[in-house]
């Protein structure tokens, strides 16, 4: 906003709406902040940022309570200092690639986390940072034990580092049109998480006119398994998958955007029922193992979904396993893209994996697959690619975060090219 000449992207009567939750500084107003932040930038992938990244991984690994989540300690894995050099080194071949480039950081990112998927501002931040960035962070209003750990271990390592604290702030606020206009305006690139209605409550706020936006609403997540493939394993290795298939299911209490809701077996009519009735056995068997217990509001709401399949459509509902509820679909039936969460599944037949493609949307983002070979992978990705599928990774690996998510390049995103174009003399030279 202009006030008396001068662009001030916050009102101190604003700020009072807004609660910093790290880094903790007293005295430092939110105001002050983001005026300082307008010229502030790092070289992108310094080394004094890595430091710091690196530092923040060894904290999450060892917190008493962040260490017992998985969602978490896979966090700290990414973050540690072998993962980010490889992120380094992706970057250096980038840079190596565009000789008549210059990368610089975008500038000033505001980032507005999802409430299902706790762990996600992390991500996005880390990779900000580590572009050179300053950051705000909004997170949600009710943060968990997980956000509040991390949070903490953010305030802990900014009392060390003043480039931590000088160039980020993570807060939340109530849905507040205002004081996410004033951000908006702030910044030069803003990145919205949430489901569909946020976003469309969100987007149309106006950015700074030269700004940047990536948006990631909901998605649409399924797997593949190879019939004969699943037939013909060992158990041990179907223990492995049911192993798998558990950490694409449960973290997030399945509401990620890459949690499967729909099973695929991909073959013939004979041994398909068997195996997903083992299938499931097993996968209530790695329940058991992990003491998963789903709170008593997802069993509900998963029953009463169950049955409303289940009453207007030929499905068959197996209530057998506590952990969890699996629709087998009669191959009669469309498969819809309803989604319950909190442990529903739901079993479909198709003969060969080009039939995904009729069912494959925009609204899609990971296929999870097992058994099937890399050339069949990449002519499934052709084929469904183009209707919106941005994501196929193995079984187990729905949950892990790539640069790459939703077919975009966030590294692009979170960095500028700046155009270097030599005299026609030296270009004569070179």
């Amino acid at each position: 906003m202009i006030i008396d000449g001068e662009f001030h992207p916050m009102t101190d009567a604003l700020a009072t709406r807004v609660r910093q939750l790290a880094p903790v500084r007293p005295g430092d107003g939110l105001p002050a902040f983001l005026g300082a932040a307008i010229s502030r930038h790092e070289t992108p992938f310094s080394e004094r940022r890595r430091a710091i990244v690196g530092e923040l991984s060894a904290r999450f690994l060892k917190d008493p309570w962040l260490r017992r989540d998985p969602a978490s300690v896979a966090v700290g894995y990414w973050m540690r200092p072998a993962a980010i050099a490889q992120l380094q080194a992706a970057f250096e071949r980038r840079l190596a690639a565009e000789p008549a480039t210059v990368r610089v950081p975008v500038g000033r990112v505001f980032h507005v986390a999802p409430a299902n998927v706790d762990t996600l501002f992390v991500y996005s931040w880390v990779l900000s940072y580590l572009c050179g960035n300053a950051n705000v962070v909004r997170v949600s209003q009710q943060p968990n034990e997980a956000v509040q750990a991390m949070l903490g271990a953010i305030d802990a390592v900014a009392k060390e580092h003043a480039d931590l604290a000088d160039s980020n702030r993570f807060v939340t606020y109530e849905h507040d049109d205002e004081v996410t206009a004033a951000f908006s305006e702030w910044c030069t690139h803003r990145i919205l998480w949430g489901g569909n209605e946020t976003i469309a409550a969100l987007r149309p706020l106006p950015l700074n006119p030269h700004a940047s936006e990536r948006v990631f609403g909901s998605k649409f997540s399924y797997a593949v398994v190879n019939l004969d493939r699943y037939r013909a394993a060992k158990p041990e290795e179907r223990a492995k998958l049911a192993a798998a298939f558990f950490n694409d299911l449960f973290w997030f209490d399945q509401m990620a955007c890459s949690s499967p809701h729909v099973v695929f077996w991909v073959g013939g009519e004979p041994g398909w029922q068997e195996a997903t009735a083992e299938f499931e056995d097993r996968l209530q068997a790695e329940v058991e193992r992990k003491r998963y217990l789903p709170s008593s509001a997802n069993a509900v709401h998963r029953l009463v979904h169950a049955f409303g399949v289940a009453a207007d459509s030929d499905v068959a509902v197996g209530l057998a396993h506590p952990g969890f509820i699996g629709i087998r679909i009669a191959e009669s039936e469309v498969v819809d893209k309803r989604i319950c969460g909190g442990g529903l599944i739901r079993h479909a037949r198709i003969h060969h994996l080009d039939a995904l493609a009729e069912f494959a949307s925009d609204q899609d983002q990971t296929v999870t697959h097992y058994g099937f070979e890399r050339d069949a992978l990449n002519r499934l990705a052709a084929g469904i690619g183009a209707r919106g599928v941005d994501r196929i990774v193995p079984i187990g690996e729905a949950l892990s975060f790539q640069v790459n998510w939703d077919g975009f390049d966030l590294i692009d995103d979170l960095t500028r090219r700046v155009t270097v174009q030599a005299s026609p003399a030296e270009r004569a030279r070179d």
